[in-house]
């Protein structure tokens, strides 16, 4: 019965990362594509598809064991790459230069970064498997990979403020009258 206590954790843990890149992804969307309802919703769904395909896999108990720290990883590396389908639509309809300069995917990138390296140093379990017994209270790969993932939301709060910033100066959509 005391085992259960540190799975529930972890899962819960695990259904957190997934909310938080799901949640991370609405802003950029809502923004980026503001004027483009179709866009923006089917990639809106897409990440709540995907979101809760990964909520659900995280909730599987043989999720929690240590054999699947390597799958655990991925799922949620492919689920923070599943917004290079979007950025990729951004960049090839507004251009490059308009994609850094004005939807913050710069920003989005370095976010994406932080994640990603967080992640691996979380799969890898650096530094504990290179020191054993001298990280197993701080400074192990979990707690590194969570301040990888805070150092990833403030970049996050920083892009989306510059775009909501510049979206909302440019006021409403404008209708692009055909002749």
């Amino acid at each position: 019965m005391a085992s259960s206590a540190p799975e529930s954790n972890c899962r819960l843990d695990y259904c957190g990362i997934a909310f938080l890149t799901m949640g991370s992804f609405v802003p950029w969307l809502y923004y980026s594509f503001y004027c483009r309802q179709e866009p923006k919703i089917a990639y809106l769904v897409l990440i709540f598809i995907l979101g809760t395909c990964a909520i659900v896999v995280s909730l599987w108990d043989k999720f929690s064991e240590p054999e699947f720290r390597v799958l655990r990883a991925g799922v949620f590396i492919a689920l923070g790459l599943s917004g290079v389908i979007p950025a990729l639509h951004y960049v090839i309809t507004d251009g490059f230069y308009h994609a850094i300069n004005s939807a913050a995917l710069g920003w989005l990138v370095l976010m994406a970064v932080l994640y990603i390296t967080g992640a691996i140093i979380y799969a890898a379990r650096i530094p504990e498997r290179l020191f054993p017994g001298k990280f197993d209270i701080w400074f192990q790969s979990h707690q590194i990979f969570h301040m990888f993932v805070l150092a990833a939301a403030f970049v996050h709060y920083h892009g989306i403020s510059e775009i909501a910033n510049y979206r909302l100066t440019l006021g409403d959509c404008l209708e692009v009258e055909v002749e």
